[in-house]
């Protein structure tokens, strides 16, 4: 089963020098996994320069195997992360990133669309013809997400490619079949992650 780990970076990650012997050991870790992912990367602050965490998208047997995921993580273990969430994941897509079609000559945008304590329990996502062609043509990923324990649909994930965040916005704003309420949105910065 597919599960999607979205994870923040603690304060002290931005003051870090960079550590190319610990980035040669989070690549290494995830050398392990890289057949089972259908996503990675980090996500960027506004300056597209300074890293906020990281996301990836993999098949793992269990919830608990997720978990494990995260825990053993060398970025993880080295304290540079804040927060982990991870959701059950469906890809409606059925393709992983490397499968996109665009030149990647623009910005890439990772969105969660998420329910809130009002909205506990949202819809599932609709399907993927029912997104707006524009919208749809600059998609990378499109998926729901369920609760990691109970499989309660969460919300949705989208990464998306667009000339610049305005653009994203009017992608959104327009095109997005299913969205949660407007605050419900959080837009990262995004690009596609392996080794360097």
């Amino acid at each position: 089963m597919d599960f999607l780990v979205y994870s923040r970076a603690a304060l002290v990650a931005g003051d870090s020098a960079d550590n190319p012997g610990l980035d040669e050991q989070h690549w290494s870790y995830m050398d392990a996994f890289a057949d089972g992912m259908a996503a990675r990367g980090p996500t960027l602050g506004p300056d597209r320069q300074t890293w906020t965490g990281s996301l990836h998208v993999l098949d793992l047997p269990s919830p608990n195997a997720a978990r494990e995921f995260v825990d053993g993580e060398p970025y993880n273990q080295a304290g540079l992360f804040a927060q982990h969430h991870i959701w059950r994941f469906t890809n409606l897509l059925g393709r992983t990133m490397w499968q996109f079609a665009l030149a990647a000559d623009e910005p890439r945008y990772l969105v969660l669309a998420l329910g809130t304590e009002r909205r506990a329990k949202v819809s599932t996502p609709v399907p993927i013809d029912a997104q707006a062609p524009e919208l749809r043509e600059r998609l990378i990923m499109y998926g729901a997400l369920r609760h990691l324990d109970d499989d309660q649909p969460m919300g949705m994930a989208l990464a998306v490619q667009a000339p610049a965040r305005h653009e994203l916005d009017a992608l959104l704003a327009d095109g997005f079949a299913g969205r949660a309420e407007e605050g419900d949105l959080e837009i990262h910065d995004w690009v596609f992650g392996g080794r360097r």
